[in-house]
């Protein structure tokens, strides 16, 4: 009944402007404590609120120990392998003889190191980076900001103590970073018109996301540009698969 009478004034919110105070009028749980499960991503709790769990999800939890995402992971190599030269790494070598089919060219003309349409593009997708890194983290401070790989990967390594506002946190992110995915493919893929992209577009997309993977090859030392390079190899592959370049593969 107090449950219901709670819920009803918060409907009612919108027409009287009476807010409900939730963390004072909201009925105690019978069970004062709580399975040690329940702990899953939350810091700083206190152990006397939690009961050690005989049940299975209760040995699942206690058999899962967690990393420090800032320590080095044991048995895994850290050293750097050497510099490779631009375009003689493996996926270069991989995707040129796909590329060079599916255009139908030789091979002996090479795209140029520098691209003013790219650059600036790089230089967006930079900026909007930055925001993001800054804008979706769990804790409002200056020296707090997300890493490129947890953009990448959709996530945020960061433990939090209200799962809702962490939930909250990576669909804003996820959100914000498709809508600049979206945005970098139409400038690399330029559409004429709505609808499905005809051949003639697709070839001349993929034509400017190699120009702008050779680029990214010629320019490691730019900011983000390993996620960078990983969206322009998204959309080299989308190309060739649309236009049939993968059937050999």
């Amino acid at each position: 009944m107090r449950l219901a009478e709670l819920c009803s004034q918060g409907v009612d919110y919108a027409q009287n402007g009476n807010p409900v105070d939730i963390y004072n009028n909201r009925p105690r749980p019978l069970i004062k404590f709580k399975p040690d499960w329940h702990k899953a991503e939350v810091t700083g709790t206190r152990e006397l609120d939690y009961n050690i769990s005989d049940r299975a999800l209760g040995h699942l939890y206690r058999n899962i120990e967690l990393n420090d995402t800032k320590l080095p992971i044991k048995d895994l190599l850290t050293e750097h392998p050497g510099e490779t030269a631009p375009l003689q790494d493996l996926i270069s070598r991989a995707i040129k003889p796909l590329i060079q089919h599916t255009l139908n060219t030789d091979g002996t003309e090479q795209p140029d190191r520098e691209d003013e349409h790219t650059e600036r593009v790089h230089e967006h997708y930079v900026r909007e980076m930055r925001y993001t890194c800054v804008t979706h983290t769990l804790v409002d401070k200056p020296d707090v900001r997300l890493t490129e790989e947890e953009i990448v990967l959709g996530t945020i390594l960061a433990n939090c103590t209200h799962p809702r506002w962490r939930l909250d946190k990576l669909y804003r992110m996820r959100l914000h970073v498709g809508g600049l995915l979206a945005f970098i493919r139409t400038q690399v893929v330029k559409s004429e018109g709505e609808g499905e992209l005809t051949d003639e577009e697709l070839r001349a997309g993929l034509s400017q996301a190699w120009k702008a993977w050779v680029w990214a090859q010629h320019h490691r030392d730019r900011e983000f540009i390993e996620s960078y390079s990983l969206i322009l190899l998204g959309i080299i592959f989308d190309c060739l698969r649309n236009l049939g370049g993968l059937e050999d593969g």
